[in-house]
Parts: structure tokens; sequence; C-alpha cells
């Protein structure tokens, strides 16, 4: 994928080359920039901002960033995924998705992503939401997964929490969700953070 660099508290970042820059609102915080992208399936807005180092999330400890969000989550979301570890450059990151439904404007997944530079931590924030005909990935893996016997004739083994069995709170994640579907639906929303996390792991 071609990249561009922008530039976030004095450090190149590079970004995947289908982001366009946004222009700035007037509410706008003084060193974030927005921007955008877009595919038949999802449209995507992106922000980037430099914060404190003592404000990221805690590199390493994917835990507490779970039981967080767990204690955060609104009754229309649910948890996707929390992953730390390093980039290809050996910088420390950090990131979470989360879903939100709207049962009329289909599914928004939000990811928050932070990254250790020198002196402070790189904050990425993107929202990407089902554009066009929405629920095609859930509608076609649900089907998959019923044929295989993943799931029974009441749909029990659909949805949970990928990382407590015991959670109940909000919009679980579903088996679709699962990143193995990625590439059979590369412009849905999911699909389109996960590759632009990818992007950032190999480039910065």
């Amino acid at each position: 994928m071609d990249m561009q660099t922008v530039t976030v508290g004095g450090f190149d970042v590079a970004i995947p080359q289908a982001f366009s820059r946004l222009n700035r609102m007037p509410d706008d915080p003084p060193e974030m920039t927005a921007f955008a992208t877009q595919t038949e399936q999802s449209t995507c807005l992106m922000f980037l901002q430099p914060i404190p180092a003592n404000q990221a999330m805690p590199f390493g400890d994917e835990q507490g960033v779970e039981d967080g969000i767990h204690q955060s989550l609104g009754d229309d979301q649910g948890l996707i995924e929390v992953v730390s570890g390093t980039t290809d450059a050996k910088r420390d990151v950090i990131w979470s998705i989360v879903k939100t439904v709207a049962h009329t404007e289909g599914v928004q997944y939000g990811l928050t992503l932070h990254l250790r530079l020198p002196g402070f931590a790189l904050q990425v924030q993107a929202f990407a939401d089902e554009a066009g005909v929405t629920g095609i990935r859930e509608a076609q893996v649900y089907e998959f997964a019923r044929r295989h016997g993943w799931i029974d004739d009441e749909g029990r083994g659909w949805s949970r929490d990928p990382y407590a069995a015991d959670y109940r709170h909000g919009v679980l994640m579903n088996l679709s969700e699962d990143s193995r579907f990625d590439d059979s639906f590369p412009d849905h929303p999911l699909s389109v953070i996960r590759n632009f996390v990818s992007m950032l792991i190999a480039y910065n």
C-alpha cells in the first residue's frame, strides 16, 4: 500500500495514502489533524494527535485496558480487541477496537491506538462506519457458521466477549468480527480499521 508522511509533534508518521487530510474545524485541538477515507462498504475518519506519555494507555498491560473498557461500555457497545506489542521499528504500541451498534445505521468500529515516540505518545483515533447495504458480512458468516456447526439452530455460540466468557453487558463480539474473515470482506469497516493498524505497525 502506498504511504504518505505527516508530521505530528515534530515527528514524521507514515499513514496510508488513501487517507485525505480534512480542513480544520474551529474547535479542533491545535495539534490534532483529521483525515478521511472511503470504500464501497465503509467511511472512516481518523485523528492524529500528540499526547503526554503519561496519558497513554499502559503499554504491555492488555488486561488493565480490557478491564477499563468492560467497566465503561454502553448498552450499545462491545469490545472487539485489545492488543499490545511493538511496531516493526521496535516502538511500543497498544490499541483497542470497540464497536457501537446503531439499529438504524449499522455498526461503527472505533479504534484508539497509542504509539510511544520520543518525548510523547501519538494518539490515533479512527471511526469506521458501515456504508451502503449494512450487515452483509454478519449475514454471510452467520450462514457459514451455521452450516459448519459452529452455532446451533438457536444461534448459541454466535456471540461472546473475546476475553471474558462470563461478560454479558452490551452487544458482544460475534463470529463475523473474527479477523480470519477480514480478507473475505476487505471493504468492511472492521477490515479497514485492522488493515490501517497493520500499516501503522509496519511503517512506524
